[in-house]
């Protein structure tokens, strides 16, 4: 019989990233969870013509970035604990060479290889200040704090001493030679075909840390010239700039700023020559930035779009909860793939096929090679095939329903891997808002199943793909059709899946999803219990405490915090409002070194209902940030739904 997922199994399942293809061979990065060291780690391998696969980078932590010159391959390694360096080893695989080693505190960060083999082109970024919180420091200095961005979440504390550079290496002669350096950062992001043009994306405005347009740079190697090729585009934010291989156009994916922050993006082709600009999706109902709210996928490349040929792109889409796949030229855009999963990275084979690293709610990865003439595939690796053989996932089902107000939206019911006549039914709300649920695999979710839970999740209005209204809507508006979207999904997968228990209602989610937890136990005692995890429970006091909050906030809410009606606003839209209305056991599970929603949140909410005598507990995570669900301590990742479970089984029913 087979087995359901457990929360070890963390530790036994692998995802795929980076596909590289390159003269018929194969690259990837496969990306595992180590027990042992309670880490991350990730190896380049190597698909040999018969179908197995071999090591080809392993010497660090994290093996990243391939790229291939001549015989060789390039990439960048975490060893011990070094900052990450380019390295190189024959493709075949053997001992490997550190490409840098003599700079103090330079970390390389981005590696593309021209695909004449000429040179290699490598980012870095060089910095004494150290990011994390902790200090273990005899006599310690203190930070100084001068610009108003100054944290980010994930890694900490910004430095204001810090250098970027573009270098580059040939190895014909061995030499690593500095391009430009600078002190505002800047990405990588293609080459053309001959080393001559590199792409880079960088902010239009560095020096003023309330304009977050970002534009998309040419610079040409062998005279020095840039051009800014955005210039048309002043509030565009762009998140991918790819070379033709002739050098002579530039395909990108960003947005033009219309609506914020939050603005769906599109695909631009544009002249580097002329510099004539034209979008090509603008009709398209899709977000070329997907951002699917799982929690397996690690070390995505972040490249969005690639070139078939001189003319002809191919790019990926997030579209109702999935990847589609198209391939658009200067006056042709078709639709190649549409089915049901997310397709995490891809590459280019040839000018009629893709390798694409994709991932299904049943399936958590896998590597497929796919025409994008005729959409047919074949699978090259499932990297977790043995642990399939005896394991058994929770198939998800896909509904349809409406509002009330007759907006279609889509949910998906995962049942209960148990054999209970009835199961307790978890709703589970992702975070952004603006992102969404889909077709891609949830390691925690499964486990709920495995526990016996029946776990339902929607698309409320707010999430992405599917279109700018729909993302709009939460706009101003927290806590108002977005909480109705929800609710009316619980109404509908009770009434359609007999099997869960009306009974037994439980609610959790992180970040949007726990403002959403928080929001609905002080607007509704239906549920069992809850668990919020890093929440916004305080619209106001989170403006100047997280590192997003002086901008975030004025665009989700719909208004600055100090214009007229500000505060009025931001406390009405605030969880904190309504704490005196709570009854739910409630516990409370935040990461201590949290600075996207700071663990003060869930401080303000706890002492609100702890003092109001509602059942109530509160977990502080130590070492975390804020998507510990996703990238923190793996050992902690295991406990905070262990933490989850314990809370849900103490409250088998609502109190009355």
């Amino acid at each position: 019989m087979s087995k359901s997922v457990s929360a070890q199994d963390l530790f036994k399942l692998v995802a795929l990233s980076q596909p590289l293809a390159s003269d018929g061979q194969v690259f990837f990065v496969e990306n595992g969870v180590d027990q042992a060291s309670n880490g991350y780690v990730s190896q380049i391998k190597r698909l040999s013509v018969t179908g197995g696969t071999q090591d080809v980078a392993v010497n660090g932590r994290l093996n990243l970035q391939p790229t291939v010159a001549g015989e060789s391959l390039y990439y960048t390694a975490i060893v011990d604990q070094a900052k990450a360096q380019l390295f190189r080893v024959p493709v075949t695989g053997g001992e490997p060479t550190a490409v840098t080693t003599s700079t103090p505190n330079e970390a390389v960060n981005t590696v593309i290889a021209a695909a004449d083999g000429t040179s290699i082109f490598f980012k870095t970024t060089q910095t004494a200040e150290r990011p994390k919180l902790p200090n273990t420091e005899a006599f310690p200095q203190p930070r100084h704090v001068e610009n108003l961005i100054n944290k980010a979440d994930g890694y900490g504390w910004l430095p204001l001493d810090v250098v970027y550079r573009l270098r580059r290496y040939q190895p014909s002669t061995g030499v690593v030679e500095e391009i430009f350096q600078q002190g505002h950062d800047f990405d990588l992001t293609s080459v053309s075909a001959d080393g001559r043009y590199v792409s880079y994306l960088v902010d239009d405005r560095p020096a003023d840390d309330t304009d977050f347009s970002r534009g998309v740079s040419v610079l040409d190697v062998q005279t020095g010239e840039t051009v800014d090729l955005t210039t048309t585009l002043p509030k565009a934010r762009f998140s991918d700039a790819t070379l033709s291989p002739d050098g002579r156009r530039v395909a990108l994916v960003g947005d033009d700023g219309s609506f914020g922050r939050h603005t769906v993006a599109n695909l631009y082709l544009v002249n580097r020559e002329s510099g004539e600009l034209v979008n090509r999706t603008a009709e398209l109902d899709a977000d070329l930035v997907p951002d699917f709210a799982g929690d397996f996928v690690q070390h995505p490349s972040g490249k969005l779009v690639r070139w078939l040929t001189d003319e002809d792109v191919v790019f990926a889409a997030a579209f109702h909860g999935r990847s589609q796949l198209y391939v658009a030229n200067a006056t042709d855009l078709h639709l190649i793939d549409d089915t049901a999963r997310q397709i995490v990275d891809f590459d280019v084979v040839d000018a009629q096929h893709i390798v694409a690293a994709v991932s299904y709610q049943d399936k958590p990865s896998e590597l497929l090679r796919l025409s994008v003439k005729t959409g047919e595939e074949r699978v090259l690796y499932d990297p977790n095939a043995a642990y399939e053989d005896t394991h058994e996932f929770a198939h998800a089902q896909r509904f349809d329903f409406e509002s009330d107000d007759g907006q279609p939206l889509e949910g998906w019911y995962l049942p209960a891997q148990t054999q209970a006549a009835k199961e307790p039914v978890l709703l589970y709300v992702h975070g952004g808002p603006h992102a969404n649920y889909g077709e891609t695999f949830f390691y925690e979710f499964q486990v709920h199943a495995s526990r016996g839970f029946g776990v339902v999740f929607f698309n409320p209005r707010g999430s992405t793909s599917y279109g700018q209204a729909f993302e709009d809507d939460v706009n101003g508006h927290y806590g108002e059709n977005d909480y109705d979207d929800v609710m009316k999904g619980l109404d509908v997968a009770l009434q359609r899946f007999p099997q869960l228990d009306a009974s037994r209602q439980y609610i959790a989610g992180g970040s949007y999803g726990g403002f959403m937890t928080t929001w609905a136990v002080g607007h509704t005692k239906r549920f069992a219990a809850a668990v919020a995890q890093r929440a916004v429970t305080n619209w106001i006091s989170l403006f100047g405490i997280s590192d997003i909050g002086f901008y975030f906030n004025p665009e989700e809410l719909g208004v600055d915090l100090f214009a007229k009606g500000g505060l009025e606003s931001y406390w009405k839209q605030s969880p904190l409002a309504y704490a005196q209305n709570v009854t739910t056991p409630i516990r409370l599970l935040h990461g201590e070194w949290d600075m996207r929603c700071p663990i003060s949140q869930s401080e303000e909410f706890f002492t609100a209902i702890k003092r109001n005598g509602v059942d109530a507990d509160f977990l502080r995570y130590p070492q975390s940030f804020h998507g510990i669900s996703r990238s923190g301590l793996p050992s902690l990742r295991i406990q905070r739904i262990d933490d989850m479970t314990e809370w849900f089984v103490a409250h088998p029913a609502v109190q009355k």
